[in-house]
């Protein structure tokens, strides 16, 4: 016969293994789970449903940056030099430098799932993040394709590409091309730079590897405009971007120590300012830049009550960090959503500034 504390022991002993299964259980159901949300087909099967369409839709995320039109602009094109009726479909944002790298203004709004047979959605990982005044066309459409490279919570359709080892989706548009032997033209390829240089920040940014400098390369000796791409993005400042950068730094709120800063704009401070976000998102590291700061955060609203928050640091993981907020990206660059008003933002950033600081 056990006595009391053997029996206690043993007790504890058991509630510790069923804890230990439950959370083995757990991780290879999440496992299995994200097997499955990630699970591709070849990019012969992918080039399959281009080839055998004839009338082809391509869109990207809401607020399109350089990466998602690079994409967007590359495989229009793509899809017609083999013939096809092709277009991408985005909502405009105030007049920017995207507009003088892409040819925006032949961008479409007037989306029909009767005009299309196949549609083409890249660089975004949930359906939710198209532009909300297309998805119910979008679900009429019986072929749908998703070409990304960010993790994903849902599956918008068994017809996917998904690779996270990539910078950028730019990336991923080219090996798609050259996998299928179709022509990487200059103008393409300079769509595509654009892309990459947008999503790596010039190579500045932690998620850059071997291979992006490669497929850079590659890019390079096709004939992408590379001074041109870096003119527009980088070079052209004007009094607007002065004006940015004048309320980034008078409107952060730093910590205590001046380790730590948060910058919030709402929609009405980007109406006022008449900016469009990608103007304002080309100063995502003017705080972390600063000499001292070991993480900032920029707080943009993109819809009414939904904001984006940006994370970038310096030796803190800000991917893990973001996780717990649903979130993710990279080691030192990441981010997650959050809804509420400004008020709310402010308040929740007090701790975010507090908890950063433990990853």
């Amino acid at each position: 016969m056990k006595n009391k504390s053997s029996a206690n022991v043993e007790s504890l002993s058991n509630e510790k293994n069923l804890e230990t299964c439950s959370k083995a259980n757990k991780q290879s159901k999440n496992e299995k789970t994200s097997e499955n949300l990630h699970k591709n087909i070849s990019s012969k099967q992918m080039f399959s449903f281009f080839m055998h369409s004839s009338s082809v839709a391509i869109f990207g995320h809401i607020n399109p940056d350089a990466d998602s039109y690079g994409a967007m602009f590359a495989l229009r094109d793509m899809c017609r030099n083999m013939g096809k009726k092709a277009d991408c479909f985005a909502i405009k944002n105030a007049y920017c430098f995207l507009d003088e790298i892409f040819p925006l203004n032949e961008v479409r709004t007037d989306f029909s799932s009767q005009e299309f047979d196949l549609v083409v959605i890249v660089d975004l990982n949930n359906l939710t993040r198209v532009q909300t005044c297309f998805i119910d066309e979008i679900k009429k459409v019986k072929k749908v394709v998703n070409i990304d490279h960010h993790l994903h919570d849902t599956k918008i359709t068994d017809n996917q590409i998904i690779d996270t080892s990539n910078a950028a989706c730019c990336q991923m548009i080219l090996h798609f091309m050259q996998e299928n032997k179709q022509k990487v033209t200059p103008q393409i390829a300079t769509y595509l730079w654009a892309g990459i240089i947008g999503d790596t920040g010039r190579f500045l940014h932690s998620n850059l590897t071997h291979e992006v400098l490669i497929d850079a390369t590659q890019l390079f000796d096709l004939g992408a405009d590379v001074q041109f791409v870096y003119d527009k993005m980088f070079r052209k400042n004007s009094l607007k971007d002065i004006e940015i950068q004048n309320k980034i730094i008078s409107s952060t709120k730093f910590n205590k120590e001046k380790t730590v800063g948060t910058t919030i704009f709402t929609l009405k401070d980007i109406k006022k300012m008449a900016v469009d976000q990608e103007m304002i998102k080309k100063y995502t590291n003017l705080i972390i830049n600063l000499d001292g700061v070991l993480a900032s955060f920029l707080c943009m609203e993109y819809l009414p009550g939904k904001f984006k928050v940006s994370i970038r640091t310096k030796g803190i993981n800000a991917q893990k960090f973001a996780s717990t907020f649903g979130g993710g990206g990279h080691v030192c660059a990441s981010g997650f959503n959050i809804d509420g008003n400004k008020r709310k933002v402010l308040s929740a950033s007090k701790i975010w500034m507090k908890e950063i600081l433990k990853f």
